[in-house]
């Protein structure tokens, strides 16, 4: 009997520890990934003219996942745009969310970010954030293809 009440109390203990845990970490489910990035779109003109770390910033409930960049060959922009998806499904699959982003053209290389690209199979890992947060922004489209 001691033994049922200690196995008990622990998964009593555990239970709650992690409804706590849920509560205050601050994070929210998104049901509705369209609805949740069309927010920044109707709202992009807080955004427009700002570091994409202010947008990044913003999107605590739900980051990119994926994100596969625009690059040509204009010495003077040579990316300007990304997109952004935000499940773990093949950047070019169908019915996903999209966020497309255009940077304000400047002429900095490119080629790290070509390299994670290509090296991180698309995923939006912590070196393409880094190298793409201090682009400043001059739109936000989001749409379902």
């Amino acid at each position: 009997m001691k033994i049922n009440i200690h196995i008990l109390s622990v998964l009593c203990l555990l239970f709650f520890g992690t409804i706590n845990a849920q509560e205050t970490s601050g994070k929210k489910t998104v049901s509705d990934t369209l609805a949740y990035a069309k927010r920044f779109e109707t709202n992009k003109e807080k955004y427009i003219g700002k570091a994409f770390s202010l947008l990044l910033k913003d999107m605590a409930q739900m980051t990119p996942k994926k994100a596969k960049s625009e690059f040509k060959e204009d010495r003077e922009n040579p990316l300007p745009s990304t997109i952004f998806t935000f499940s773990d499904k093949d950047i070019n699959a169908g019915n996903e969310v999209f966020m497309m982003i255009k940077w304000k053209a400047d002429d900095s290389t490119t080629t790290p970010l070509e390299f994670f690209e290509q090296e991180h199979n698309y995923r939006f890992t912590i070196n393409e954030k880094n190298f793409l947060e201090k682009r400043i922004i001059t739109d936000i489209t989001v749409y379902r293809r």
